[in-house]
């Protein structure tokens, strides 16, 4: 009995690892995170039992234009340039864990990509691209560029309160004008009859009781809340137009595009010439306007606003001189009459070619840092590219430049150079780093660009071929056919069989542990391979059963039948089950190289059920027969061997060991 306990535990300790694996839908240690909420027990399926994005993209080759601003002519790629597509997008989805993608070309310049159960369709297209260039910048922060303007373009300027009226076009002004004087005669004249009363309290409730006019009346007597000051200025029509363009970048660099992600956005810096002026600096936001006749900038920044119908921008000063008592005397006293107002545009970074592209970039992979364990993506260059990273290390290092680097013309990071780095290797880290993001990062670093530039033409959800109703009766129809097994297995050999039974469920608990862990992408062909697999541990069985009870005929003990069935079932096991995995490996091959990847699924699956039947039928099922046979049970032959007693040969019990 001892020589099987070890391997008693090791299959304990196995199926309790496994019913761990299957019992929970969603399992993470450290950086390593399986399964998931929305699925069966966790289990990535394909798109035919779960849906997913379906995107077409077209190929964006394109002849040189005849003519400047004109575009060229679409040209449609060659078949190997759609293969080399096909495969680069491929590798990107396969890798990242997305699931099994179905790709196939369409036509001579078009591809299909169905990517199955993506919750996040952006994620998967930026996985994608669109483009085709992997590129490293040099990227500099807080460049300055003044702004030139001729004489004459700057017509004047001045420090004012704002308030509402600032922002009023001049018509609707002369119109407010006409109404406002007719009020203050109308109100005249009810201050002049209200006047006859007894007291200064009478005159106040009389005003108060005379309804709009009334209110008109008290608004207007009422001493305003001051604004905050602004500086207004005044352009000529050319220099307007070139304020303008500038006040665009700030606000492109702030709110449009890469500003969602821009935490360096452009300032503009504007002071009076000479040596003892105060320089301001603001970034552009665009104003709200309050009730109470404030004007804030949202989120509490700077602002810069045309006043709508002029040639006017009114800059805020209200963070200009926070050490002011005074703050609009202060900028009163900083921007006198009289002076030249001196404009500089500030870029938050500007972003300089340096020749480092994707085909320098040999290696990139993710990892974890040896001192804080953190998700780091690990680069490393060719001998060209090590050559021009050693440069450009060397002139950023302890800067507050950066390496941005570019995938499809967007940003995908931009990190610092702590130090020189001149060995072709180093690492990627950043607080904000995450075990999928790095993964992400280091994919699409390693995928490098795509052979030829794309487009996304078309792209919706598809639902499950075979819906969840139909999903739960097949699984139903496998229990049940399971049961059927298992009933006859139980019947015809008994003993053997019910051991048997025990072998199966403890396969059928690891397969669907393995097909979690790796993971493998379920799709109806693969629920087909792993049933085939069932199917094949079952026949297994059926083998070493047969040839036990032709030892035990032949009149040898069960401890001895039961070894001597096994390794003479050995060799016809062996046999069929080589000759399947050799044919799930062309299978594989030739999925691989025609792009079918539900063939490519079928061959996985069916060859890691395959070898795992193996392991199941030598040694679980055998170990659990030689643990029973030197029971109590093992006296019993007749539970082992349905036959007369006629053919049983007399109880011969081995020693126990």
């Amino acid at each position: 009995m001892r020589r099987y306990a070890r391997i008693l535990i090791f299959i304990v300790v196995l199926v309790v690892l496994s019913g761990l694996a299957v019992g929970f839908k969603t399992i993470t240690i450290g950086n390593f995170e399986r399964g998931g909420e929305d699925t069966l027990l966790g289990l990535t399926l394909g798109l035919d039992l779960q849906g997913g994005s379906h995107l077409v993209y077209q190929a964006s080759l394109f002849s040189e234009p005849e003519e400047p601003g004109m575009s060229g002519e679409r040209i449609p790629p060659t078949a190997d340039q759609m293969d080399a597509l096909k495969r680069t997008i491929e590798r990107r989805l396969n890798s990242s864990g997305l699931g099994e993608p179905i790709l196939q070309v369409l036509g001579e310049d078009r591809l299909l990509v169905q990517i199955p159960g993506v919750s996040d369709p952006d994620s998967a297209k930026a996985l994608i691209g669109e483009t085709a260039q992997l590129e490293f910048k040099h990227r500099t922060r807080n460049v300055p560029q003044p702004l030139e303007f001729e004489q004459g373009e700057i017509i004047s300027y001045s420090v004012v309160e704002v308030t509402p009226e600032l922002f009023a076009p001049p018509e609707e002004e002369g119109e407010a004008d006409t109404e406002g004087s007719e009020g203050e005669g109308a109100e005249d004249s009810d201050t002049s009859e209200s006047g006859s009363g007894d007291d200064e309290e009478t005159d106040s409730e009389d005003a108060a009781a005379s309804g709009e006019e009334g209110d008109d009346e008290a608004e207007d007597t009422a001493p305003a809340a001051p604004g905050p000051p602004g500086l207004v200025v005044e352009f000529s029509d050319t220099g307007f137009a070139k304020f303008s363009e500038t006040v665009n970048e700030m606000r492109d660099s702030l709110i449009a595009g890469q500003g969602a992600t821009n935490i360096f956005p452009d300032r503009l810096a504007f002071s009076l010439a000479g040596a003892e002026a105060q320089e301001v600096e603001v970034t552009y936001q665009q104003a709200i306007l309050l009730e109470d006749g404030q004007v804030v900038p949202v989120g509490g920044d700077p602002y810069v606003t045309e006043i709508i119908g002029t040639n006017k921008y009114v800059i805020s000063l209200l963070t200009a001189f926070p050490d002011a008592d005074d703050l609009t005397a202060e900028a009163e006293r900083q921007f006198a009459p009289g002076g030249e107002l001196v404009f500089k545009l500030i870029k938050g970074f500007v972003d300089e070619d340096i020749g480092l592209t994707g085909d320098d970039l040999a290696r990139a992979y993710p990892g974890q840092h040896q001192g804080s364990g953190a998700p780091i993506v690990n680069i490393e260059f060719n001998g060209e590219g090590t050559r021009k990273f050693a440069e450009i290390t060397t002139e950023i290092a302890g800067t507050n430049d950066q390496i941005a680097i570019f995938l499809d013309d967007a940003e995908l990071i931009a990190p610092v150079a702590e130090q020189a780095i001149t060995g072709g290797t180093a690492f990627i880290s950043g607080r904000d780093f995450t075990i999928d993001r790095v993964r992400d990062i280091a994919l699409l670093l390693e995928s490098g660009r795509l052979p030829i530039p794309i487009e996304l033409i078309l792209e919706k959800d598809v639902d499950a071929i075979l819906g969840s109703d139909s999903l739960e009766k097949s699984v139903r129809a496998g229990v049940v056919g399971l049961i059927l097994v298992f009933l006859f297995m139980l019947l015809y050999y008994r003993m053997p069989g019910l051991i048997a039974a025990l072998a199966l469920l403890i396969y059928a608990l690891m397969l669907i542990a393995i097909f979690k862990m790796l993971p493998v992408t379920l799709t109806l062909s693969g629920v087909a391979a792993a049933i085939l697999s069932v199917g094949m541990a079952v026949d297994a069985n059926i083998l070493i059963f047969e040839r036990m009870k032709e030892e035990m005929r032949a009149g040898r003990t069960l401890l001895s039948s039961i070894n001597i069935g096994f390794n003479r079932a050995w060799s016809a096991i062996r046999d069929s089950n080589v000759s399947t995995l050799i044919t799930s490996g062309i299978l594989y091959w030739f999925a691989d190289t025609l792009g079918a990847t539900v063939v490519q699924g079928f061959a996985a699956t069916l060859a890691i059920g395959v070898m795992l039947s193996m392991f199941s039928a030598i040694f679980v099922s055998r170990t659990l027969l030689r643990i029973v046979a030197l029971t109590g049970i093992g006296r019993r032959l007749r539970w082992f061997v349905p036959t007369e007693g006629k053919n049983l040969p007399q109880l011969q019990l081995e020693p126990r060991v």
